[in-house]
């Protein structure tokens, strides 16, 4: 489904967002936002395979706003309802930061970001199953981005997959901080961020396997 490959590419951009400020957090909004964006995006997205001749417009010619979408879904598959009420939440929460101004200095948890990016994969889960399973393995490196997202958010429970995890990247090629050589050579010395997203891009389907092995575990 070539829409639902567009909207996991977006996905993907929400996580790689987050991901390129993991350690300083300064992309947490950016992320939330996309992340909500994500969720309405897919909920129109099953709404329109349910029926083709759905509309995200009303009789009278306005646009349904976001509860509106919700309960359709809702409507239509029930499961979701619990996701959907924080999702919904969420919603309430991205709003205040364009219309309240008192709000633009608002600084979002890690956590709440974590959890809106592990609930929007969820969500896309659920509503495509198996067709979405298969454009997160197709989008680049975004089932690696998944795995660690899940393991970010379950982290803050249990703070060992934190060392775990610190483990793994240590060992994966991509950058960071190299021993000069007696020969002489020019060493590249990345930033935190920037190291742990060249290793994800470098690290393919082995890396991917040892995060999911440490997911597993917990």
């Amino acid at each position: 489904m070539t829409k639902l490959r567009h909207l996991v590419a977006e996905v993907d951009a929400a996580l790689d967002i987050y991901l390129a400020g993991r350690t300083g957090q300064q992309f947490n909004k950016a992320a939330f936002i996309l992340a909500d964006d994500c969720c309405e995006l897919a909920s129109k997205l099953y709404l329109i395979t349910q029926n083709a001749a759905w509309s995200d417009a009303k009789a009278n010619g306005r646009f349904k706003n976001f509860r509106d979408v919700s309960a359709e879904v809702r409507a239509v598959l029930p499961a979701t309802n619990d996701l959907l009420t924080r999702i919904e939440a969420r919603r309430d929460r991205r709003n205040g930061f364009f219309h309240s101004a008192h709000l633009l200095d608002l600084t979002l948890q890690p956590r709440d970001v974590k959890n809106a990016l592990s609930d929007l994969l969820d969500y896309g889960a659920m509503l495509f199953g198996a067709e979405w399973d298969e454009e997160v393995k197709g989008q680049g490196n975004l089932e690696t981005a998944a795995v660690l997202i899940r393991l970010d958010c379950k982290a803050h429970s249990d703070p060992r997959i934190v060392q775990k995890v610190m483990d793994v990247f240590a060992r994966q090629r991509g950058g960071g901080k190299a021993a000069a050589k007696a020969s002489g050579c020019e060493i590249a010395l990345y930033p935190d961020d920037h190291h742990l997203r060249l290793a994800i891009r470098n690290g393919g389907p082995e890396l991917r396997d040892r995060l999911a092995t440490i997911l597993s575990q917990h």
